[in-house]
């Protein structure tokens, strides 16, 4: 039996298991505190940028009676995609982005909803019906 002396021939067993040889690290290679490092800046980027959005957007004025304090507080926290604004429910009129004066309304309507359909089941003199189904409760 003739001993192979060629050290540049390689097994197939060897080149299957190999390494890349690419100076590149493999994602296994790759330290998680350092990637972990570069996503929490990308991040951090990320909420920079929608900040400035949401400080270049068009500012609208709008304000929210007492009445629904005890539904909001005195101060209603509204988040947008992780921004956040302090909205005051004195009746004051407060100039703010428009999508977060959408936020606003709608919280608002989901309330008005809430206590319009409070007063139709209060009301017992109207709720008499004479056939069932007639009434539209809710």
């Amino acid at each position: 039996m003739a001993k192979n002396t060629n050290t540049n021939t390689k097994s197939i067993k060897d080149l299957i298991g190999a390494e890349p040889e690419s100076s590149a690290p493999t994602p296994a290679q790759v330290d998680p505190v350092q990637q972990a490092n570069r996503e929490l800046l990308n991040a951090e980027a990320r909420k920079k940028q929608l900040l400035q959005h949401y400080r270049n957007q068009e500012k609208v004025p709008m304000y929210l009676s007492p009445m629904y304090r005890p539904y909001f507080g005195n101060v209603m926290q509204v988040s947008l995609n992780g921004i956040s604004i302090f909205f005051k429910v004195d009746g004051s009129v407060q100039k703010i982005p428009k999508d977060f004066a959408d936020e606003i309304t709608a919280r608002r309507m989901a309330v008005d909803a809430i206590l319009t359909k409070q007063s139709k089941m209060a009301d017992i003199t109207k709720n008499y019906e004479s056939s069932p189904g007639e009434l539209d409760l809710i």
